[in-house]
């Protein structure tokens, strides 16, 4: 499978993990990933915030780590090299999108 057609099916779980850790009256959130020096496959670094309510504390749930683990896995299965990812969920109406960026 082609690493686009991976992050395809990752992205929708990490964004359905990311909307049940955050509190109920966020309707928008970051997620940032940070990759160790040692490369992807050592684990991430994970940070979940909201600029509108930066007093509230987020950590990552089971289901955003395994959610990030895949994407992980996804990526060094596929050699891709990143150092940092960022994940942006936002609510519309009632819906939510997301965004996702990759930086080297």
């Amino acid at each position: 499978m082609a690493l686009k057609d991976e992050l395809e099916q990752i992205y929708p779980q990490l964004a359905s993990a990311l909307i049940e850790a955050t509190p109920e009256w966020w309707t928008h959130a970051t997620l940032e990933l940070e990759c160790p020096p040692e490369g992807l496959g050592s684990g991430l670094s994970h940070s979940i915030s909201n600029a509108d309510f930066p007093q509230d504390v987020v950590v990552a749930t089971d289901e955003v780590m395994l959610a990030t683990r895949m994407l992980e896995l996804c990526s060094k299965r596929h050699s891709d090299t990143w150092t940092r990812f960022v994940f942006q969920i936002r609510q519309e109406g009632d819906n939510w999108r997301f965004d996702a960026s990759f930086e080297d």
